[in-house]
């Protein structure tokens, strides 16, 4: 697909999209808006790993080989190149239909690279620095094979294993970090995990997400909190529904879906905890509309989160966040500021904090008229834009092209 909308740098966009809506979804789309209201040409290349679900037995077994080396994406991408011409690429995620081939056949047509990193895929195979429930660096060095031993992905050994050799075989065989001229970095959290990692600092750019055309924000509340996530292990909704246990006067709205809704469902039911309900995955106007009604939003994660798109998305309507202390997430909410922190996994502590919040209504506004103000000056479209372009020209500039 290509959108034709001017004469401006013409950018060619791969995403492999995941079986379960996330952030990262949206905010693809919504760089790919923005530049074409820029009047930027955007050709489109997506996956959808969803694609898998009606293959046939004999192709899932390739999978393994596919995601190392996919020649289908391979020559795609290539073709692509040939026919349109693109001045550079934005990758956002190549795993698993994608794979990495997408880096050779770019650069062997010789387009200047642009990855965002939305989480740490390049240094764990899980991509979150989490095993068993607890946070885990072992393959951040670059032996990913701890990840097999620990069966990080999925609680399978052979997938791990298929991660794993995907991974080494990239970094140590095909050098593609060296194909790459540019990295974005959604945190200073993030960013110096990555260099930390191996990644190049003199090519790794700072750049949050943002928010377009955001709604007007509403400073007054329901008596409900918001939870908006993917219901797997490393979002830790269990410790936001164990916490309600001791908040009363306020209901718990979780908005999202995911392998564990059962198991957290029972957990409420089991509980007495009538006031938490599951609305399932919300997108669009119904959403924004929950959420500008809402007292705070919760953001209980247990894993370092590049950057939380529910915060972004609180603070455009002036909502108040408590989150846990950990990771990128302390540079995203201004502890009584912008929001409350608590101890991750903590529910007591987090149950503290959220019926501060529940009997001092005003304080909640504060803190939401705070948070409006730092999305105004931090994650608004126009100066999205611009550090995006300026990181477009430096990769350009590394390929020795004219900008």
């Amino acid at each position: 697909m290509v959108a034709r909308a001017g004469d401006g740098v013409k950018v060619l966009q791969l995403h492999n999209r995941y079986r379960v809506p996330g952030g990262e979804d949206a905010v693809v789309k919504r760089e790919r808006d923005l530049l074409e209201r820029h009047g930027h040409q955007v050709i489109v290349l997506e996956r959808a790993n969803e694609e898998m679900d009606g293959w046939p037995a004999w192709r899932r077994a390739l999978l393994p080989a596919t995601t190392m080396f996919s020649l289908r994406s391979y020559r795609e991408v290539l073709e692509i190149c040939r026919r349109e011409r693109p001045d550079v690429a934005h990758i956002h995620n190549v795993f698993f239909l994608l794979s990495p081939s997408v880096y050779y056949a770019l650069n062997r047509a010789g387009v200047p690279i642009v990855q965002t990193c939305h989480n740490f895929r390049f240094l764990c195979a899980n991509a979150i620095f989490l095993t068993g429930g607890r946070l885990c660096e072992r393959c951040k060095a670059g032996n990913y094979f701890h990840a097999v031993a620990h069966r990080c992905y999925r609680d399978s050994r052979a997938q791990s294993l298929m991660l794993a050799l995907t991974l080494a075989a990239h970094r140590y065989l095909g050098r593609w970090w060296e194909k790459m001229d540019a990295f974005i970095a959604l945190s200073e959290f993030s960013r110096c995990k990555l260099i930390e990692g191996g990644l190049p600092s003199d090519r790794m750019f700072l750049k949050p997400h943002f928010l377009d055309n955001p709604p007007a924000p509403c400073f007054e509340s329901d008596d409900y909190a918001v939870l908006m996530s993917r219901l797997h292990q490393e979002k830790d909704v269990a410790t936001a529904v164990e916490a309600f246990r001791d908040v009363r006067g306020l209901r718990l709205l979780v908005l999202g879906d995911g392998p564990l809704r059962g198991a957290l469902e029972e957990q409420a039911r089991q509980a007495g905890l009538g006031h938490v309900e599951f609305r399932g995955f919300i997108a669009g106007e119904l959403r924004f509309d929950l959420v500008r009604r809402a007292r705070m939003l919760l953001l209980p994660s247990r894993v370092y989160e590049n950057f939380a798109v529910s915060v972004l998305e609180a603070y455009a309507m002036g909502k108040a966040v408590v989150a846990s202390r950990i990771g990128a997430v302390t540079e995203l909410v201004q502890d009584g500021v912008t929001g409350l922190l608590f101890e991750p996994g903590n529910a007591a502590d987090l149950a503290e904090k959220v019926n501060r919040l529940r009997a001092d209504p005003v304080l909640a506004a504060e803190l939401g008229r705070n948070g409006r103000r730092r999305f105004d000056e931090d994650y608004n479209a126009d100066s999205n834009y611009r550090h995006l372009t300026q990181i477009y020209r430096f990769a350009r500039q590394r390929r020795g092209l004219a900008v």
